[in-house]
């Protein structure tokens, strides 16, 4: 018996059946699932384990209990240098091996929250893997911590943003430094804002996904305004003195 999963940035179609999720393919879901079965033979316990492909051309995954989350009031404050490690150890392990092209490391490409299995306020495992490429580690480091800690709705108060900020940071990398993850996270922003403002004008696409773009620009957008106005709280959390 299969049971539709929903929730998060959940692909249409994915659903859970006994122990596993069995999820459609797209175009780079072989490359994915090479990168996953590298993880899996790593021993890197918050990868999914990847099992397959079903009798329907699916995607098979083993099934992590857990939930995605949207507030910090639903996390441990532990996840955020945890989350950091986690993306620190995926960098770390792909510097040079053949999947990352020669690039700097391998990149999830979309690690947010929406993306992170939590158990008990704690990160397990990270999910979705359809974006993972060769790239620049800075943007996910940039991308998660725009979308773990910079809020424009929620009523999470500012200095609380900038200090998980800080943590993340510190569990990806204590020496990282601030200008460097503040610029990263500008880019992400300024990357969605031109991208799916785009697409909101694209009369090519279904009116769902112009939607879908005109909210994600609205996001991508108040949360600049969150970091650019409160620019100096955010830099001092990150200094090291």
């Amino acid at each position: 018996m299969e049971e539709l999963l929903a929730g998060g940035n959940t692909t249409e179609g994915v659903v859970k059946a006994g122990r596993t999720v069995r999820r459609p393919r797209g175009h780079r879901a072989a490359f994915a699932s090479e990168v996953l079965r590298a993880l899996n033979a790593a021993g890197v316990t918050w990868a999914p384990t990847y099992l397959g492909i079903d009798a329907e051309g699916r995607d098979t995954f083993s099934y992590i209990p857990g939930m995605t989350t949207d507030h910090p009031s639903q996390r441990d404050e532990r996840s955020y240098a945890a989350f950091g490690g986690m993306l620190r150890e995926l960098h770390d392990f792909s510097r040079g091996i053949p999947l990352a092209s020669g690039a700097e490391c391998l990149v999830h490409g979309d690690p947010g929250p929406f993306n992170v299995v939590m158990a008990e306020g704690m990160p397990v495992a990270l999910i979705d893997w359809d974006s993972v490429h060769p790239g620049d580690a800075m943007e996910d480091v940039g991308y998660a911590g725009w979308t773990w800690c910079i809020h424009a709705v929620g009523n999470v108060p500012v200095a609380d943003q900038a200090r998980r900020l800080r943590q993340l940071a510190d569990g990806y990398d204590a020496e990282l430094r601030a200008d460097v993850l503040i610029d990263a996270i500008f880019r992400c922003q300024d990357s969605i804002i031109r991208i799916e403002g785009a697409n909101a004008g694209d009369g090519r696409l279904s009116d769902q996904r112009r939607r879908h773009a005109r909210t994600a620009v609205e996001w991508a957008a108040s949360c600049r305004h969150v970091l650019s106005t409160n620019l100096q709280l955010f830099t001092d959390a990150l200094r090291h003195d």
